[in-house]
């Protein structure tokens, strides 16, 4: 068995008039051999707060809310198990303007790309199961199930795959969220602390419309 944990960083926004609105959009695919590996590694980190007293908001690690010693440690730990990372970068000034008014076609299709990544690399096993589990990113059960039927239909040829939309409780997602964050950081902010740390883990980092 297999699994693929994805998450994305910031949002789809194109209004730039709007404070929070970011020039790129990243969706990032953190690739396993079993669902162990990531909760062996985000129990050890919690673990690790817990002995140097390190007291945090939640339970639950969000890299956005956390300190750069704690997404460093974080990363660091996730990065020396046997994990490969692809991710998808999306500039929004590149983007035509008929995708920029259906979000959910664009979003749906970006993470279709990345997919179709993993099938034309060869990358899992055939005749093994795989778990394929996104993050929620949507409060609509509706968007989120339309998410899910969209994929199963793309991919109705790979029977093995399962589909699964998980809350950010799940521990791969909280790996990825970090790995995300840290490609994130690289293009909008040409910061490049975090992703230093996961690079050796990348085996495809492109961006759409280039």
């Amino acid at each position: 068995m297999a699994y693929i944990y994805m998450d994305e960083s910031w949002d789809l926004w194109f209004d730039k008039t709007k404070e929070r609105t970011s020039n790129y959009f990243v969706i990032t695919f953190l690739i396993t051999k079993d669902d162990k590996t990531p909760n062996m590694v985000v129990k050890k980190f919690f673990k690790w707060l817990k002995w140097k007293n390190i007291k945090i908001k939640s339970w639950i690690f969000h890299a956005y809310k956390e300190s750069p010693e704690n997404i460093i440690k974080f990363l660091n730990m996730a990065t020396k198990k046997d994990v490969k990372i692809m991710t998808l970068i999306l500039n929004k000034k590149k983007i035509y303007t008929a995708f920029k008014d259906q979000k959910h076609l664009l979003y749906n299709w970006a993470v279709n790309v990345l997919i179709d990544s993993v099938i034309t690399k060869d990358l899992l096993p055939n005749d093994e199961k795989i778990v394929f589990v996104a993050s929620r990113r949507e409060t609509s059960k509706t968007l989120n199930e339309n998410f899910i039927n969209y994929l199963q239909t793309k991919h109705k040829d790979w029977p093995n795959i399962e589909f699964q939309i998980k809350s950010p409780e799940e521990k791969g997602l909280q790996i990825v969220d970090s790995c995300c964050f840290a490609v994130f950081q690289k293009y909008e902010h040409k910061y490049i602390q975090y992703y230093d740390i996961i690079e050796k883990k990348i085996i495809e980092e492109k961006e759409l419309f280039e």
